[in-house]
């Protein structure tokens, strides 16, 4: 049950409202006891209120019972016994009517009607077995009048629900019912007549006694009446009227139930009045139910007839003994019958085709003999002379005595079906001439599998019979060695509804195999209907047998060699493809090319093969690249590759060459390893080098050291020198002692990191001394050294040593950088000057061929080489020097090819030339 929803406290506050004046208005009635009334209209609205609003609205019933009933009689006790009574007895009505007659549709079936009549006798038990209780425990009902004052009390809630509750929900529900004029005027009389014959029975009009003669069910034929012209609505509207006018009459004296006291005569119009009310309520919804089943069998109709004439369908039924035939208007516009003109068997004969006239009446004879199901197809003649093709379908019913009843059936119009079979057939024998006529194989299968045609050009060369070959017959033929794929090809395709190729060997009339190509293409209807396929085989055996000979050529290559159509997918394959790739020949057959190739280079693969397409030519391929291709494992290896376009009748094929370099790119690994150690046997020996050099600058100190101390020592011996004399021989022995210490602290510097030592550079002397270092490893490796020094280079506040340190690191580096190349292109360019913002810079630049892209930012990571044998510090520790003296370091590889390594350090000031 759907409740309405509703908002809140107004409507409870109405609903209480209502029921209170209602209540009061019952108890003026009250006769037997204050409390208890035969005409009670607050139950009848508390049941369709909880129907019509939902259980929520229970306090507005518990509210407006307290307050009448202890606006009465009795107590508060009393008041919230009844209260509680007549809310118990609501919500079990609504609860009633909802589990079991349907809610407020109840009404809208005659088994509805009486189960919601039920559930009002059986739930009006509550109220007065609390109300009446309650009165008589608290002494203001009298024991003795218990059932009298319970009888009342319940007759007047049970017909309250009967009358009042479904007055209220009726009209709660809006109706789809629109009156036209005559219906307004019949609503009228009939109220009028209901109102002069309830005042005749119930107003005293009538001079004879009501008590002897039934006039009050006089009254009940205007409520048939109206429960058999309109809805339930009005019908319930019609009843309460009647009550009404019969209340007001009864208690006045008047009608046919003015007994001795008020409190009986009420009770007995109320027994009438439910009596009434079930009747006329469960008519009027019988009424209202025939009427919902007349119009669902009239949309029935509408629909039946609707779709027989947009299926072009006539209807007929056959009365068999009395011979008359009822047809739809479809069917006589079908045979060309007026509209009035009645059908009959002998005349739908005369309709009938002359040359199916007779088989028309061995049907329909067989059909009353055997009875059952029948179709047939014939011809009809209509009145303009036209000629139409009928398909008709019946079936024939038997009495109990085995006799022809009658036949019902439909006709329809083929003539269009019949049209379109004959151009088929023709269209079919058109197609065999041609494909009779065709220099190929062609076949044709249905939507099964199954083959339906084969064309004289296969039969002849197969020597077999049409229905040797139909079904499965053709594989047969099929050599036992290319059945299974050809099946399996023949087979996928076909679930697919896609286009296949394939090739296979057929046994020819002379017992001879020869190969074929076969284009089988899916057939399709008009509407999309899958019909089967078509095929046709051409003879490839000459083409095999000079494949069979590029083949052995091609086996016979010392290398991999692979060819490719223009999709990409291998066609063909060597046995040392087989063998470089780790595939088996057959599974490289069809496999696709970009399966060669390692992941990191497939998504580039598939544009430069479709450049290569657009412009086809012998060449190498990855000029300037390393290629690799990818084994079966998954493992790499580097390879070779050249293609080759190849043009046939059928499409563009590529043959690539395929050479496994690794070996000969491990003899150049090997043989730059041994070049790497060259160079770092050469690199010891400019050290030693570099030792000696240094060695050479101490020995002038010391050589110094011992001139002045073997003067001094001569001087003292002869006593001709003074203690000035002696002081300056003492000085230049330790200033001689000083120079000599600071290169040995050099030398020490470079060797382990001592404590850096600052003081101002001027730049040009510290590349003055790097050239005189690195001038013997120059002209060992025939090496150009060229310095571009500005004679106002600057100078820098920092450790002399170290500086020298990290520009003598750049520049063995560099020398090791082109050991590769040809010696008339070893070139070492060192520059001095400086920048915009006054900074030094200092840059090594070599010949040679520059680092890999990508990695200028990684050569200054501690332990990172580029070379097979180096440690990784050098260019850390250099960063860390330059870093330290507040300067940076960074490498670039230029366009004309070499590396350059750059060093900006900040532009030192005169007066920071005394800061610690």
């Amino acid at each position: 049950m759907q409740s309405r929803a509703f908002s809140g406290l107004p409507i409870i506050g109405l609903l209480t409202l209502v029921y209170f004046i209602a209540g009061k208005f019952g108890l003026m009635l009250a006769s037997l006891h204050a409390s208890a009334s035969p005409v009670w209209p607050p139950t009848g609205i508390a049941l369709a209120a909880l129907l019509v609003l939902g259980y929520r609205a229970w306090p507005a019933i518990f509210v407006g019972a307290f307050l009448v009933n202890a606006s009465t009689a009795g107590n508060v006790a009393t008041s919230l016994a009844v209260a509680s009574g007549n809310t118990l007895e609501a919500m079990c009505g609504a609860w009633l009517v909802n589990r079991f007659a349907g809610g407020t549709t109840a009404f809208g079936r005659p088994q509805g009607v009486f189960k919601f009549a039920l559930a009002a006798v059986v739930s009006t038990i509550i109220s007065p077995a609390f109300g009446v209780t309650s009165l008589a425990l608290a002494g203001f009902a009298d024991w003795a009048n218990y059932g009298a004052i319970w009888l009342t009390w319940w007759l007047g809630d049970a017909t309250s629900d009967l009358l009042i509750a479904p007055l209220i929900i009726l009209w709660s529900i809006a109706s789809k019912r629109r009156w036209n004029r005559r219906e307004a005027v019949e609503v009228g009389i009939l109220l009028l007549l209901l109102f002069v014959l309830s005042e005749a029975v119930f107003g005293g009009w009538l001079t004879i006694s009501a008590k002897n003669y039934p006039i009050a069910f006089s009254c009940g034929a205007i409520v048939i009446w109206t429960a058999f012209r309109f809805t339930q609505r009005e019908t319930a509207t019609g009843i309460f009227i009647l009550s009404a006018i019969a209340i007001w009459g009864t208690l006045h004296g008047f009608g046919p139930f003015a007994e001795k006291t008020e409190n009986q005569s009420l009770l007995a119009l109320q027994y009438w009045t439910a009596v009434v009310t079930i009747t006329a309520m469960a008519l009027s919804a019988g009424m209202a139910e025939r009427g919902r089943a007349e119009e669902a069998l009239r949309e029935s109709e509408a629909r039946t007839n609707l779709a027989a004439n947009a299926a072009n369908l006539g209807l007929w039924l056959w009365n068999i003994p009395g011979d008359e035939l009822w047809v739809t208007e479809k069917w006589r516009k079908l045979f060309g019958f007026a509209d009035s003109e009645p059908v009959k068997f002998d005349r739908l004969l005369q309709v009938v085709h002359p040359g199916d006239r007779e088989r028309m009446k061995q049907l329909v004879q067989h059909m009353f003999e055997h009875g059952g199901e029948y179709e047939s197809e014939y011809r009809i003649t209509r009145p303009d002379g036209s000629t139409r093709w009928i398909l008709g379908h019946g079936s024939v019913e038997l009495d109990e005595r085995g006799k022809p009843a009658f036949a019902r059936g439909v006709s329809r119009d083929i003539t269009k079906r019949k049209i379109a079979e004959e151009e088929l057939r023709e269209s079919e024998a058109r197609f065999r001439t041609v494909a009779d006529s065709a220099p190929v194989l062609i076949w044709m299968s249905g939507p099964d599998k199954l083959c339906t045609f084969f064309n004289k050009g296969w039969l002849d060369f197969t020597g077999r019979t049409m229905e040797q070959e139909l079904g499965k017959g053709w594989t047969e033929g099929v050599h036992a060695d290319d059945l299974d794929h050809c099946l399996e090809v023949y087979g996928n395709s076909f679930n697919a509804r896609q286009p296949f190729t394939m090739e296979y060997r057929l046994r020819r009339n002379d017992g001879e195999y020869r190969w074929l190509l076969d284009n089988g293409t899916p057939r399709f209807a008009s509407d999309g209907a899958f019909l089967g396929y078509i095929g046709s085989c051409i003879g490839i055996t000459e083409r095999k047998l000079a494949e069979e000979k590029f083949r052995l050529v091609i086996d016979a290559a010392p290398n991999a060699m692979i060819m490719v159509d223009s999709a990409g997918v291998i066609s063909f394959a060597n046995a040392p493809a087989a063998t470089v790739f780790g595939y088996s020949l057959s599974e490289l057959i069809g496999r696709h090319i970009e399966t060669l190739i390692p992941e990191r280079f497939r998504d580039r693969h598939a544009g430069y093969r479709k450049g290569f397409l657009s412009q086809p030519s012998s060449r190498a391929m990855g000029a300037g690249r390393d290629l690799f291709g990818r084994r079966k494992d998954g493992s790499e290896f580097p390879v070779e590759v050249g293609l080759n376009p190849i043009h046939t009748t059928e499409d563009l094929f590529v043959l690539a060459s395929v050479i496994d370099i690794t070996a000969r790119k491990q003899a150049e690994l090997e043989h730059e390893r041994q070049n790497i150690e060259l160079v770092r046997v050469g690199r010891v020996a400019v050290m030693g080098e570099l030792a000696a050099s240094l060695a050479h600058e101490v020995n002038n100190p010391i050589g110094a050291i011992v001139a002045n101390a073997s003067a001094g020592e001569r001087l003292l011996a002869a006593g001709k020198i003074g203690t000035e004399e002696m002081a300056e021989l003492l000085a230049d022995i330790v200033a001689d002692g000083r120079r000599a210490g600071e290169i040995v602290q050099g030398i020490r510097t470079m060797v382990r990191k001592g404590k850096a030592r600052r003081s101002l550079v001027q730049i040009n002397d510290t590349i003055d001394s790097l050239l005189r270092i690195v001038r013997a490893e120059a002209l060992g490796r025939n090496v150009t050294v060229t310095t571009e020094v500005d004679s106002d280079a600057g100078q820098v506040w920092g450790d002399p040593v170290q500086l020298l340190q990290v520009f003598l690191n750049l520049a063995m580096n560099a020398f090791e950088a082109m050991t590769a190349l040809p010696s008339n292109a070893l070139c070492l360019v060192i520059r001095a000057d400086r920048n915009e913002n006054g900074d030094v810079l200092v840059s090594v630049r070599d010949s040679g061929p520059g680092f890999p892209s990508g990695l200028a930012e990684q050569l200054f990571e501690p332990f990172f080489s580029t070379k097979a044998e180096g440690t990784g510090m050098g260019l850390a520790i250099a960063r860390g020097i330059i870093e330290a003296h507040g300067g940076t370091i960074s490498a670039e590889n230029f366009d004309g090819g070499g590396a350059c390594f750059t060093v900006r350090l900040p532009q030192a000031k005169e007066d920071n030339s005394q800061a610690a």
